[in-house]
């Protein structure tokens, strides 16, 4: 579980910021709404939050005043932990430079992206990838992710990280041999990132379309233990990787 602070001090907003991350994050726990800059410093402070939704304009101190304590003590468990929302956007040229802030997003439009960022930060920090742990060390998903690396599957494609939950998800199931994709995983996939099953397939698709063009064939030979008269489909690779792990 990690703990989110809301630093926000209209608190229909701060709300509607609390319900829309408790129902989609089971794995995320709102800390605590603070109104004020100086009682979200006293939070700050003793480190017991990871992730910071932070306003910039606020009552007493601003949310300036705040990114610059946590840059001035240097408080590293927030690096690109920070996502800064604001309605006054003439200020973002002050703390766009900011180590510490993930993103920042307009007021007018954060209701319909907030998700959407909080999951790429927690992707990025691999925080989803604790649940699970393995060989005492790293977790199924890190290991997945590893597996995916070996075979030149590009992080950037988003494609790859809609196979890699692909992958934990068959990995989860008893009757991993018998599983639809199209039926069994791709909805589940789809309705964790607001997507169509079409847009989830489709980008697996050309994610691993690339992943032929960069990979050496005698690498995929070598994995897949077999000289590759075919090309593995989806299916195959995920099944794959699951014997690697």
């Amino acid at each position: 579980m990690y703990n989110l602070l809301i630093v926000e001090d209209d608190l229909i907003q701060a709300h509607r910021f609390t319900n829309s991350i408790s129902e989609n994050f089971s794995d995320i726990k709102v800390y605590s709404v603070a109104t004020l800059g100086k009682d979200a410093i006293d939070i700050i402070k003793k480190q017991v939050v990871d992730i910071i939704l932070l306003d910039l304009k606020l009552p007493d101190i601003s949310g300036i005043d705040i990114l610059n304590y946590i840059s001035d003590n240097k408080i590293e468990k927030y690096y690109k932990s920070i996502i800064v929302i604001t309605g006054e956007m003439s200020l973002l040229p002050k703390i766009v430079h900011n180590p510490y802030i993930f993103d920042y997003k307009s007021k007018i439009s954060i209701n319909n992206n907030l998700l959407e960022t909080i999951e790429k930060l927690l992707y990025s920090k691999n925080i989803d990838y604790k649940e699970t742990t393995h060989n005492n060390s790293y977790t199924i998903k890190e290991e997945i992710n590893s597996e995916l690396h070996k075979i030149k599957y590009n992080f950037s494609y988003i494609g790859t990280k809609y196979l890699s939950d692909c992958i934990y998800e068959v990995y989860l199931r008893k009757d991993k041999y018998n599983i639809n994709l199209k039926q069994d995983i791709y909805p589940t996939i789809s309705k964790k990132y607001h997507k169509t099953v079409n847009n989830i397939k489709t980008n697996i698709n050309r994610s691993t379309n690339n992943m032929y063009f960069d990979c050496e064939e005698k690498v995929l030979s070598e994995y897949f233990g077999y000289t590759l008269d075919t090309k593995p489909n989806i299916k195959d690779i995920i099944l794959q990787v699951i014997k690697h792990l």
